[in-house]
């Protein structure tokens, strides 16, 4: 009796380590990384994850960064007015748009009275969070991997991009 409530124990344990937190598993209704890739899921499957998983790990996070301003998160939030139009795709034509490059996003740090608190807190909390969620890894301009999730997940970028390093 004490093996098998042990190794009980021990599954509860490692389900609670390895699924998202918000993540409903009632009979197989809602999958998402790592089970399956996003990029692998359905629109169906994405949008039960995002409902299940992804909004309520995210709101929290953003309602503790500032409560007022995200009084309301939702899917409009990230997604923007369009959203269901253009079937969640992203990045959201509604979040501001960011600088293309290095220079530019610096320059905009040092007049922007905003930006360097919201940069902080994307890379520290935002990024990581989404990043687990969707079981990729976070951007790092320092060692660049191809599909990490970045501003660019949900910013469009302005202007022309920086031409390529020969």
């Amino acid at each position: 009796m004490r093996k098998r409530l042990s190794s009980v124990l021990v599954a509860a344990t490692l389900v609670l380590l390895f699924v998202p937190a918000g993540v409903q598993r009632a009979q197989g209704k809602t999958v998402g990384p790592p089970e399956v890739a996003w990029k692998d899921m359905t629109f169906k499957q994405k949008k039960a994850y995002m409902k299940a998983a992804v909004e309520p790990t995210m709101k929290p996070i953003f309602q503790a960064f500032d409560a007022k301003e995200f009084k309301k998160f939702d899917c409009v939030t990230c997604h923007g007015k369009d959203g269901v139009e253009r079937k969640f795709k992203m990045p959201s034509n509604d979040i501001h748009p960011l600088p293309n490059s290095k220079e530019a996003f610096e320059a905009k740090l040092k007049v922007e009275p905003k930006w360097p608190k919201f940069t902080e807190f994307m890379a520290q909390k935002v990024e990581p969070a989404m990043g687990k969620l969707l079981d990729v890894p976070v951007f790092d301009p320092k060692k660049p991997v191809e599909g990490a999730f970045s501003c660019a997940a949900c910013h469009k970028l302005e202007g022309p991009k920086p031409a390529a390093k020969p």
